[in-house]
């Protein structure tokens, strides 16, 4: 029960540090004050119960957060490395971060969460905001996986440079 208590606190603690910071990311950028807050797409490759409950907790805490503006797709992929949005047609106006939940998080062949976003400097407000994030999602996915962002791994890398070209990430 204490342990349950104390995780929820935690989780709590962690929402408002990314309110804060996300605060702050919205505000950095003049064409994101007019929307109040980042716009964030969540992409859910997801098949399992378990894994989409996770899913549905941390787009619920995003949103309650009320700084960032969340949408949330579902895909489906062969494998965990495809483009999940090869084939969609763009028509919105740019994500400022791109949350890939892979597939391979199900079966424990990906260990990673992939948070696609421009590179940002260490000190800036956006990686501010981009570490609250992943301690988020750190806890929501504990146990299965991680947040990995451009500045870890070339994957996340890969998809930044990929969507910026395609208009998806702006």
């Amino acid at each position: 029960m204490k342990q349950g208590i104390k995780a929820a606190s935690l989780l709590w603690v962690l929402t408002l540090l990314v309110a804060v910071a996300l605060a702050g990311y919205g505000q950095a950028e003049s064409d994101q004050g007019a929307r109040g807050g980042a716009r964030l797409l969540l992409v859910d490759e997801t098949k399992t119960f378990s894994s989409t409950m996770r899913v549905g907790a941390l787009a619920g805490i995003l949103r309650k957060s009320g700084m960032v503006d969340v949408s949330v797709k579902l895909v489906e992929v062969e494998s965990s490395y495809e483009d999940p949005l090869s084939g969609t047609a763009f028509t919105e106006e740019p994500y400022d971060i791109i949350l890939i939940i892979p597939r391979g998080i199900d079966d424990g062949s990906v260990k990673q969460i992939w948070l696609v976003t421009r590179f940002f400097e260490e000190a800036s407000p956006e990686y501010v905001a981009l570490t609250a994030l992943s301690a988020v999602i750190d806890q929501v996915f504990q146990d299965l996986g991680t947040a990995t962002d451009v500045t870890e791994d070339l994957f996340p890398g890969f998809f930044a440079a990929l969507y910026l070209k395609q208009g998806w990430l702006g």
